[in-house]
C-alpha cells in the first residue's frame, strides 16, 4: 500500500509540474539581443525591426522610416519569413503582400500556438508622420491573416482589427467618448486576454475594449460587411488558434519591451 501510494504521488507530481512548465509564463529576454542588429526572438515578416538601446534597455523597434520599400517590394521578406516559420513560401500569403505591406509585423519565434491566456507589452510612441501605432499581433494563420490589438497614438483610442483576404477591417473600438491620451516620453502596457470567446484589453490597467469573438458584426450605418462576419471570415471564428508577435502601422516607429505571454 506504501508504495502504490509512493508511485501514485510521484505520477501526481509529475503531472503537476509538467502542467505547471506547460502553462508557465514566457517572458521575452532581449538581454542577449545585439543593439543595431535583427531582434532573434522575433521573426519580421513586413517592415523594418531592430534592436534599439533605450537608455539601460534593449528593446525592439519598428522603424517606420523606411516602410515605403517594404510597400513597394515586401515579396522578398514574406517569402524568406514564411519559409522560416511555415516551412514553405506559401501562395496564399504572397496572394496578400501587397495589403500586408501597409502593416509591419514581427511574428514570435517560441510560440507556435496561443489560444487561451493573456498577452502583454509595454510600448513607447517614438514617431510616424502619417501613423503612430503600436500593438500586439495574434491568431495569425499561416495564409496571412491575422487578429491585433492596438493603440493609435493619432486618435488616442485602443481597436480590434482583422485582416482577412488581404484586406483589414476593424472589428471593435474603444469607447470614442472616453480617449486615451498618452504621454509620449513613457513607457505604457497594452494587454489582451482571451477566454475562450471572451476577448478584453486593458491600456495601463485600465479596461478600454470587450468583444465576443465569434459574434455577427454591428454596423453603425447601413448593413455591415459581410467579411466581418465569423461564417464568412475564418480569422473571427473561435477559439483563437495562431502565432503571435508585435504590430505596427506604415510609418510608426515604436519601442517595445517586456513581452509577456502568459498561458491559460
Amino acid at each position: 500500500m506504501r508504495l502504490v501510494t509512493q508511485v501514485g504521488g510521484s505520477i501526481f507530481a509529475a503531472t503537476a509540474l509538467v502542467a505547471i512548465l506547460l502553462a508557465a509564463d514566457i517572458k521575452v529576454d532581449l538581454s542577449e539581443e545585439r543593439v543595431g542588429r535583427v531582434p532573434a526572438t522575433f521573426e519580421p515578416m513586413v517592415g523594418t525591426w531592430v534592436v534599439a538601446q533605450d537608455g539601460k534597455e534593449k528593446v525592439i523597434m519598428v522603424d517606420g522610416r523606411p516602410w515605403v520599400a517594404n510597400k513597394d517590394n515586401p515579396t522578398k521578406l514574406l517569402i524568406q519569413s514564411a519559409r522560416k516559420l511555415y516551412g514553405t513560401s506559401n501562395e496564399e500569403l504572397m496572394d496578400n503582400a501587397k495589403q500586408f505591406a501597409y502593416y509591419p509585423v514581427a511574428v514570435l519565434k517560441s510560440v507556435n500556438n496561443f489560444s487561451d491566456g493573456t498577452i502583454s507589452v509595454k510600448f513607447k510612441t517614438v514617431g510616424g508622420e502619417s501613423d503612430r501605432c503600436s500593438g500586439i499581433l495574434f491568431n495569425v494563420k499561416s495564409n496571412g491573416d491575422w487578429l491585433a490589438i492596438r493603440y493609435n497614438d493619432t486618435e488616442n483610442n485602443v481597436a480590434l482589427w482583422e485582416f482577412h483576404n488581404g484586406i483589414r477591417r476593424p472589428v471593435r473600438f474603444s469607447d470614442r467618448s472616453k480617449p486615451f491620451p498618452l504621454d509620449r516620453s513613457a513607457w505604457h502596457e497594452l494587454k489582451m486576454t482571451v477566454n475562450g470567446t471572451d476577448f478584453k484589453a486593458w491600456l495601463d490597467g485600465t479596461l478600454a475594449l470587450e468583444y465576443t469573438l465569434g459574434s455577427e458584426p454591428v454596423a453603425r450605418k447601413g448593413p455591415p460587411n459581410p467579411d466581418l462576419s465569423p461564417v464568412n471570415n475564418p480569422v473571427l471564428r473561435p477559439p483563437v488558434a495562431g502565432k503571435i508577435g508585435l504590430w505596427s502601422k506604415t510609418d510608426s516607429t515604436s519601442y517595445f519591451k517586456d513581452f509577456v505571454v502568459m498561458p491559460k
